[in-house]
């Protein structure tokens, strides 16, 4: 019977393709994509990116994603084909032994664990992050109390008749960007690569961006971008034009950019 992983060796092989050409042209490790073809999803690094890896491949052969999904269908973090409920012979059980069993409840409990693990460092990465944001404005503010308390009140300058008072220096305070309403986030293509952009935990995008092209997605809160070639797309947030997402031969998984460190992504030598 057919898998979803001898399939697509059997496209790519027709078209006369390597992994390796595939991997350079998608940017995306050969070891990922030899785990596609071998049914071994441990391998991958979540089971998230199983799907969007056989999306761009899936673009990259021609073939129909959708397609593929009705052909093949998903099973937790698997993609298996699907069964022919139409004839489907009996199947004859099997008495299990006292090691089969002991050896099944050694693997649920190990699964387990791993998914207490998992909720555990979950919580931990939020705690941290209210811990950051707490920190930075306890210091923020800490920092505009003691501003005022140096300056003091401005005292009268005596008229002597003789000199005039000196205008006070105004001190230059640094302009921090106002937190936007809204996210408008524009990407302009540059060379072809393929690209998934999230808004606020709804997928807006998975495919290819060519170049000459532009994109526009709007967000309340927050993006999270992934680029095969980072190099090859520049973006704009709210018509304020951002720094490079990366320098060439790299990929970005997963940048968040959101209404508390936009500010750290705006390209500020910006003249256009």
């Amino acid at each position: 019977m057919e898998n979803l992983g001898s399939f697509l060796k059997e496209k790519r092989k027709a078209k006369g393709l390597s992994l390796e050409q595939v991997s350079e042209e998608l940017r995306i490790k050969l070891s990922f994509l030899e785990a596609l073809e071998e049914e071994k999803d441990e391998l991958l690094p979540a089971p998230l990116y199983k799907k969007i890896f056989l999306k761009a491949y899936a673009d990259y052969l021609g073939l129909n994603f959708e397609e593929i999904l009705n052909k093949f269908s998903v099973d937790g973090s698997k993609i298996r084909e699907k069964e022919d409920t139409i004839s489907a012979p009996p199947v004859k059980k099997e008495v299990q032994t006292s090691e089969q069993m002991t050896g099944r409840k050694g693997k649920i409990n190990y699964n387990s664990w791993l998914v207490l693990a998992g909720i555990l460092l979950g919580v931990i990465i939020i705690l941290l992050f209210i811990m950051h944001q707490q920190i930075y404005k306890y210091d923020k503010d800490t920092k505009i109390r003691t501003k005022e308390a140096r300056l003091g009140p401005s005292l009268p300058v005596p008229d002597t008749g003789k000199l005039e008072p000196r205008p006070a220096k105004k001190e230059e305070v640094k302009k921090i960007p106002s937190q936007p309403k809204g996210m408008t986030l524009r990407l302009e293509g540059l060379d072809r690569t393929w690209a998934m952009v999230i808004g606020d935990g709804d997928t807006l995008f998975t495919g290819f961006i060519k170049s000459g092209t532009q994109v526009e997605y709007q967000a309340q809160d927050y993006f999270k971008l992934t680029f095969g070639r980072a190099w090859a797309v520049k973006g704009y947030l709210n018509g304020e034009k951002l720094k490079s997402f990366g320098s060439k031969g790299k990929s970005i998984f997963g940048r968040e950019i959101s209404k508390n460190n936009y500010g750290d992504f705006l390209d500020t030598t910006a003249t256009e």
